[in-house]
């Protein structure tokens, strides 16, 4: 809330002096918002008071004049380009973290998006294609770097924020495209003359999701909802479950389906992805038909339970192996990473998603894991 009481705000405000009009104005936004279950931010100096993080440091992200994040790459198994991941700075960090957990967090996305949202796993959104007969897989390309402040602003606007907070949400949410150089920056252009208010904030380009940042997940989750909407939508009418987990599609099938169905349905939902600004990666579409191999999400569905797929489990003890007999450092260069950080992040991720299928198997190799790291000289958790 603005304060613990409306009127000790109001008293607040007229002994300092503010006009009762504004501070009227004031506490009728927040209770707006605060009516969803949202906390409130009135201003980009209300945030900042929130969250403890000085204005002008919240100013100068805004403004882009600073970029505070740093970025590290992780190979792709393709051999595609690298996946780029963007770190938040320590006090960007914690001002996306409440921004996640007093206001994202309470934005439930759609039924059929798994990922990002408290309650809802990658178990979840495998066990729903479990029996499945024929599974179709679609993949994003670029998923968060193709959601633009634009997208971002709408949301936060959507959720009954006022304009210029809303503005400024989006901002402290995104990376601006100027500071990076893996991005096609034509796909960025913006018409800063759209924006007159504050000449600081206006910009040639346009921010992204910086994957890497806590915010991100929930945000494209809300700014996809209503395309799995539209999604959910066509695999209802063919008789298909639809699930998405990040920029990964599912939709499953029955006996009663055929390879010319599959492929009615993917153009469907290949025109609906572009009509909403992504884009599908077209190497990745997958028609799995009966008596092929049934994973999603690397879980295999073939039987009554959610099993791992020798692949995954290989794949994570190799890591490991290769940590303990030759160091992680060694090991980090070898296997192409371009930071030790990225290379720990990624085996510790592996091992998280192993938890909730194979506990036992998980927990040892999380044991492993961790002695490897303590041997090579890491000195903080893996996860």
């Amino acid at each position: 809330m603005t304060t613990d009481s409306p009127h000790k705000y109001r008293s607040d405000g007229l002994r300092r002096n503010v006009p009762e009009s504004i501070i009227t104005n004031a506490l009728s936004q927040s209770r707006a918002v605060e009516a969803a279950g949202l906390s409130s931010v009135l201003t980009l100096g209300h945030l900042a008071s929130r969250t403890g993080v000085s204005h002008r440091y919240l100013r100068s992200v805004v403004a882009r004049d600073m970029d505070p994040y740093l970025s590290f790459q992780i190979r792709k198994k393709s051999g595609a380009r690298a996946r780029v991941i963007s770190a938040p700075g320590p006090s960007l960090m914690h001002v996306q973290r409440w921004i996640l957990r007093d206001i994202l967090n309470e934005v439930q996305p759609h039924p059929n998006s798994y990922a990002y949202f408290q309650g809802r796993s990658v178990l979840d959104c495998a066990r729903k294609h479990l029996g499945a007969k024929w599974i179709l897989k679609l993949d994003f390309h670029n998923f968060f770097e193709s959601v633009t402040e634009v997208q971002v602003f709408k949301v936060f606007k959507g959720l009954g924020y006022q304009p210029l907070p809303a503005f400024e949400l989006s901002r402290v949410c995104t990376r601006y495209a100027g500071f990076v150089n893996h991005l096609d920056l034509e796909k960025y252009t913006a018409d800063g003359g759209k924006y007159r208010v504050i000449h600081a904030y206006r910009k040639p380009y346009l921010g992204f999701l910086p994957q890497g940042s806590p915010t991100s997940g929930a945000l494209a989750n809300l700014v996809s909802r209503r395309l799995d909407e539209r999604l959910s939508s066509i695999a209802m009418d063919a008789g298909l479950v639809y699930t998405r987990y990040a920029d990964d599609l599912a939709l499953s099938a029955g006996e009663h389906f055929s390879r010319a169905a599959a492929r009615s349905v993917i153009g469907q939902i290949s025109r609906e992805i572009t009509k909403s600004g992504f884009v599908v990666h077209g190497q990745k579409t997958r028609i799995i038909p009966p008596g092929g191999r049934k994973l999603i999400l690397g879980l295999l569905v073939d039987g009554d339970e959610v099993r791992l797929s020798r692949e995954f489990r290989t794949r994570v003890e190799n890591h490991i192996r290769g940590v303990e007999k030759f160091g992680l450092q060694k090991h980090c260069s070898h296997r192409g990473f371009s930071s030790l950080f990225g290379l720990v992040n990624h085996v510790s991720g592996l091992i998280s998603h192993a938890e909730s299928v194979s506990r036992d198997w998980a927990q040892r190799m999380r044991e492993r894991w961790d002695s490897a790291l303590v041997a090579s000289g890491w000195d903080f958790p893996s996860c």
